[in-house]
């Protein structure tokens, strides 16, 4: 049985970063000292604590000045070839994600990587994008059925089955924040779906995760 998690969203004050992070109850101390994370951009730290049955993110006290920052200042190039934005892909990716936060977190993280990246939020527009756009590889969030929006009326799941049972051959990376990836990679389903890898979004780092498995999945094809 899945472990069950309860999100909480951090705003970092230092660089003005939302993210949000899906953790297992048992994985935060009932006590005061919680555990401490770091912002996922500028590396800023936060103390987690448990409130009842949900977390809740400060500022970790006595946090120094956000490491990220500090190593960006002291590498910063020297010249205008050095200071250049890394080369674009030239391949396409299409995002689902349903979650706003998550959304704006890995669309505006994988741009800055020069990743060029279309989002939508749920199966409709998906599709819709899919019939306008060439797309070489799917990242779509495993629960993406939302009752308050008519238009989410796929799954990750569903949305992928449509997907290859139009024609379109594309590979496809699945992220979630509800599921233990151990019981999800096993099932042979995923081959049929052209499912390449799965990325669990319950840590703080998997937008980078996710970042190395596009590379992995599109040098490979």
């Amino acid at each position: 049985m899945a472990e069950r998690k309860e999100s909480v969203e951090v705003l970092c004050s230092e660089c003005n970063t939302a993210f949000r992070l899906w953790l297992p109850q048992a994985f935060v101390p009932v006590d005061s000292t919680g555990v401490r994370i770091n912002c996922v951009k500028c590396g800023a730290r936060y103390l987690i604590t448990k409130e009842g049955k949900s977390f809740k993110a400060k500022k970790a006290e006595g946090a120094a000045a956000a490491p990220a920052k500090k190593q960006a200042a002291a590498a910063a190039p020297s010249t205008a070839e050095e200071a250049a934005p890394p080369a674009a892909f030239t391949e396409t990716i299409l995002m689902i994600e349903d979650d706003k936060v998550a959304r704006a977190m890995a669309e505006n993280q994988l741009r800055d990587a020069g990743i060029k990246t279309l989002a939508a939020k749920n199966s409709t527009e998906a599709l819709h994008l899919l019939k306008k756009n060439t797309v070489d590889l799917i990242v779509t969030d495993l629960h993406l059925k939302n009752a308050n929006d008519p238009e989410s009326q796929l799954d990750g799941e569903e949305l992928l089955k449509r997907i290859v049972d139009s024609g379109v051959n594309v590979p496809a990376i699945i992220t979630t924040g509800k599921d233990v990836l151990d019981d999800l990679i096993l099932d042979p389903k995923w081959f049929e779906l052209h499912v390449k890898g799965f990325i669990q979004k319950g840590n703080p780092f998997w937008v980078e995760e996710l970042k190395m498995k596009i590379k992995e999945v599109l040098f490979k094809e």
